[in-house]
């Protein structure tokens, strides 16, 4: 384990009894921090929402229609969503569901939704999964600091290195960003409707690009 980074997962107070948040704290060093969550079972940094399920229940979820309400509140509310299933093989659910009815689940809530279903043997592999998220969190963010030092020459990357400079916006969104609109000009001036339709930017990101774009200048 890297010593030097020290995590910071919220993890829902129904949670707690999972035996995840133990798993984390004691063997990868994360803090947990325990609350009441409004959307999803924990969230990373404030872009990644997680929500957690048993293999029975997230076929049951299926059939009730739930997981695909989770899935519009996770996507809207936050920039990066994940679904862990945990437990047996999604084939062998206890519920009595048609198997095509299942699999076009995962590809509804992957395709439509964008948000990746990874699946997890038990609670250690869970805690993995959530661990090696946070990991990436703490890189992305390092990343923003690419954008410092001499600046580039050419225009393209003269572009990419204004995109950088909005908030939460490193190398690689900046680029999805280029490549989506066109242009700075049009990034800067998209609604944020607009941009949440970007992958990787979410509700909240895009509020904050918005607000740092439109919002007049003072001295305080």
């Amino acid at each position: 384990m890297e010593q030097q980074e020290r995590y910071i997962i919220k993890i829902d107070f129904r949670e707690k009894d999972c035996g995840v948040g133990e798993i984390l704290n004691q063997r990868y060093g994360v803090n947990i921090i325990e609350e009441k969550l409004l959307i999803g079972d924990y969230v990373i940094g404030e872009d990644i929402v997680v929500e957690r399920k048993t293999t029975s229940d997230f076929a049951q979820s299926v059939v009730d229609g739930r997981l695909f309400k989770q899935a519009k509140r996770m996507r809207h509310s936050f920039d990066w969503s994940l679904f862990i299933v945990e437990g047996d093989t999604a084939c062998n659910n206890p519920v009595n569901i048609h198997t095509h009815a299942f699999k076009g689940a995962l590809v509804s809530i992957a395709l439509r939704w964008q948000i990746p279903i990874l699946f997890s043997v038990n609670i250690n592999e869970t805690a993995l999964i959530l661990w090696l998220a946070a990991r990436q969190t703490v890189k992305a963010y390092k990343d923003l600091f690419l954008r410092q030092g001499r600046r580039p020459k050419r225009l393209y990357k003269q572009q990419l290195y204004i995109l950088q400079g909005l908030p939460k916006i490193g190398p690689h969104l900046a680029r999805t960003l280029l490549n989506h609109f066109g242009s700075v000009e049009t990034v800067i001036t998209a609604s944020e409707k607009d941009l949440t339709g970007v992958k990787g930017v979410g509700k909240k990101k895009a509020s904050q690009i918005k607000k740092l774009v439109s919002q007049k200048f003072s001295i305080r």
